[in-house]
């Protein structure tokens, strides 16, 4: 894979012509955007990555394999790395009960279902089930899913049944935790249904119980652990300010007590908790501040790299103390220190697996600025004695492996470990965005390469004409930070043709966005689209910029208490940088499109920098932090003034997020602008929107508008009709053409 850096390459080099397109008709575009859509491609790669289930020891291991015409079973032998078709002596399937609203024991046998806010009990063999509790209430109920969760509590509530979230079971299936959250004391946040589903004709009027930004009143979480045999609870007692993350990750082999994570408000501390299943009593094992968050990983939404060591009664820990996402090995009994396992310039992103026996440990990491790519994550493991760190996947690539449970609960007992049993064998795949995956066996003592035992099949991804991206380093607007992106060009890329440029965003706090490996980069996560942009006659440009995750905690902190601008600032010197290393980029047609978050910086763009961005699809942003749920802890703590973090007044605004609201700026838009929200979407309230549209029309701006009924926030990646007007948008006021008028695009149910 090349990461271009420097000179120019001369097949973009030329005359400076600025046709807008192609010679392609547009209908003829639009088809082949639609074969590259990412919805459409979704299931379009096989074997990207496989689990290994181990036999025996690790003598061998059978995995399944993907096939166009059905699934396929196969051992491979670790010694050799040959393999051989699985015909008997493995099982590959295990059986489960039928009832979808519950969730059922390891060994299946128990079931919990949540009815009339309350818990319920079901076992196998017996007709009748048993109430377990009798304390649940509207607004307090078992079952429930709260705003700081799922944030899907009308569609979940409108359709099909579910299992109780929030639960989680010991290994012994006597117990298990589960969390509930108490919104009696939040307002109310009315969502109106105003084209019901069930084919009446009066709206419907959903009451939700979101807190927002500056509301006093919040969810106030209960944890309880469960005895299925004795109907025993007991509530986790945490401190006062303490809220669990990770109730119960690990359960102690004698079953008296649940390992958990926690965290205070705004994560200004971060725990490992050891809770008595008995009586409910919390220990603070460990207990970390933070200048910024104290978090368990570099991405928010990746599993915590904490890991209990029953054995030897020690912890694996987390830290961003010394600059850089490390792991610190603590005493389990006492809480102290032990020692810091891993260190330099590189952010472990994944606890992959720990061999007790062996006493070692294995991760993923980031690079150092200095790698080719920063982004490419690379296997590596160390001694819990204490040692050098030992790479194990050399390539230049994103590794990934079949990552161990996070502890011994069922949150992670669906995933395989990657290290066989007798901690001689790793199973991993690895690929970058020019090369599919490749799934390898290697010894675990040094990485060396058994087997390449299994390629990715991606004969339908080439055939559908998807095109690699081309990774690219630019530097930051502060003329110092070097930074990475990902390019996609158009079809038969002319030289000395320019061609209108669109930046693809998210810029969140808690998500990078530019792909570095080959299953993101045909199936991008937020926004998709992009090859199918290029396939219509667009540059499309993905830049990580400050404030974005996966580096050191300070490039990362950038965005706290500063976020999105700064990044806008690095798209932009970015984009001007790849025009003049191109020479293809027209820098007078530059286009930005993002959702949710994404959805605030693109519409941000065009309100802040009309010189540069002259069209924007903005859907689902949250333009307003005003009237969000509490995800500004993510960025800053609001302060409304003389210490108080709680609105004085309905229409107060805390003096650090003044300047971030996008509405401050409607008078200032110049480009054109599509403002797209679903009337459904409790993760950004339509609320948010319409207040953008509000302050557009005080400022006599002319705006464009998609509303979409019945939609929830996920409409960016399965709605056709949102996806289709994007493009056309983009396709008739960027690139100066006329979209097809007989084009009906479809995406897979």
């Amino acid at each position: 894979m090349r990461v271009i850096a420097g000179a120019a390459i001369m097949l973009w080099l030329g005359a400076t012509s600025t046709a807008a397109t192609s010679d392609v008709p547009m209908e003829q575009a639009y088809a082949r955007a639609a074969r590259l859509l990412d919805g459409n491609l979704a299931t379009s790669i096989l074997n990207p990555a496989v689990v290994p289930h181990w036999i025996g020891d690790g003598k061998s291991f059978w995995y399944r394999r993907d096939t166009r015409t059905g699934p396929e079973f196969w051992i491979v032998e670790t010694a050799t790395g040959q393999r051989r078709p699985a015909f008997d002596a493995v099982r590959v399937e295990k059986h489960s009960n039928s009832n979808p609203d519950s969730s059922w024991s390891p060994d299946q046998g128990v079931g919990v279902f949540a009815k009339e806010y309350n818990l319920w009990l079901r076992r196998v063999g017996s007709a009748q089930p048993v109430q377990l509790t009798t304390d649940g209430v509207a607004h307090f109920a078992y079952g429930g899913y709260s705003p700081y969760s799922s944030l899907f509590a009308i569609p979940e509530d409108a359709t099909e049944p579910y299992p109780p979230p929030g639960l989680t079971w010991a290994p012994d299936g006597r117990r298990f935790v589960v969390t509930r959250y108490d919104e009696r004391a939040i307002k109310s946040y009315p969502i109106i249904e105003w084209v019901p589903r069930d084919g009446s004709f009066r709206p419907k009027n959903w009451e939700l119980r979101i807190p927002m930004m500056g509301d006093a009143e919040r969810s106030l979480q209960e944890v309880s652990f469960f005895d299925v045999v004795s109907g025993k609870k007991a509530i986790a007692a945490l401190p006062e300010g303490w809220s669990f993350l990770h109730p119960g990750f690990h359960w102690s082999a004698d079953g008296r007590y649940a390992y958990g994570v926690a965290q205070t408000r705004w994560a200004k501390r971060l725990a490992l908790t050891e809770t008595n299943i008995e009586t409910g009593k919390v220990r603070l094992v460990i207990d970390e501040p933070a200048a910024h968050h104290a978090p368990t990983n570099a991405f928010v939404d990746s599993p915590a790299n904490v890991r209990i060591l029953e054995h030897s009664r020690e912890a694996l820990w987390f830290s961003e103390r010394d600059g850089w996402g490390q792991i610190y090995l603590y005493d389990l009994v006492s809480g102290r220190l032990k020692r810091q396992l891993t260190s330099g310039p590189r952010t472990v992103r994944d606890l992959i697996a720990v061999d007790e026996r062996g006493r070692r440990l294995y991760f993923t990491a980031n690079g150092t600025d200095q790698s080719v790519d920063p982004y490419h994550t690379k296997l590596y493991s160390v001694s819990l004695d204490g040692g050098r760190q030992l790479l194990l996947t050399p390539e230049e690539a994103v590794h990934v492996a079949s990552r161990a449970p996070i502890g011994n609960g069922a949150q992670g007992s669906a995933a395989t470990a990657a290290l066989s049993p007798d901690g001689k064998w790793l199973v991993e795949s690895y690929s970058s965005v020019d090369q599919p995956p490749v799934n390898t066996l290697r010894a675990a003592v040094d990485g060396r390469v058994i087997a390449t035992f299994e390629r990715a099949d991606v004969a339908a991804v080439d055939a559908a004409g998807w095109r690699k991206p081309m990774r690219v380093r630019t530097i930051a607007a502060d003329g110092i930070t070097p930074l990475w992106g990902t390019i996609y060009f158009p079809r038969d890329t002319q030289p000395g043709r320019k061609y209108p440029v669109i930046d693809a965003t998210y810029g969140g706090p808690q998500a990078i966005n530019a792909p570095a490996d080959y299953v993101n980069a045909v199936v991008t996560a937020n926004p998709p689209s992009r090859a199918s942009l290029a396939e219509l006659g667009f540059i499309v440009v993905t830049i990580d910029g400050r404030g974005t995750p996966g580096r050191s905690e300070a490039f990362s902190a950038f965005s706290y208490e500063n976020f999105a601008d700064p990044e806008l600032a690095d798209h932009i010197a970015g984009i001007k940088q790849l025009a003049a290393r191109f020479g293809n980029f027209d820098l007078d047609r530059v286009g930005v499109y993002g959702h949710s978050f994404g959805g605030y910086v693109s519409a941000r763009a065009i309100l802040t920098h009309g010189d540069f961005y002259k069209v924007a699809v903005s859907s689902a942003g949250l333009q307003s932090f005003q009237n969000f749920y509490p995800i500004e802890e993510l960025f800053a703590i609001p302060d409304y003034g003389r210490g108080r973090t709680a609105a004085p007044e309905p229409d107060a605004v805390p003096v650090n997020f003044r300047n971030l609201d996008n509405m401050h700026f409607a008078g200032d838009l110049k480009g054109k602008l599509l403002l797209v929200y679903g009337d459904l979407d409790e993760n950004v309230p339509p609320g948010s929107m319409l207040q953008l549209i509000d302050a557009l029309i005080k400022a006599n701006k002319p705006y464009d508008l998609l509303y979409l009924p019945n939609r929830t926030h996920e409409f960016f990646r399965t709605d056709a009709y949102y996806t289709q007007r994007m493009w056309d948008y983009f396709v008739r006021n960027l690139l100066g053409e006329t979209p097809p008028a007989n084009f009906t695009l479809t995406l897979p149910p």
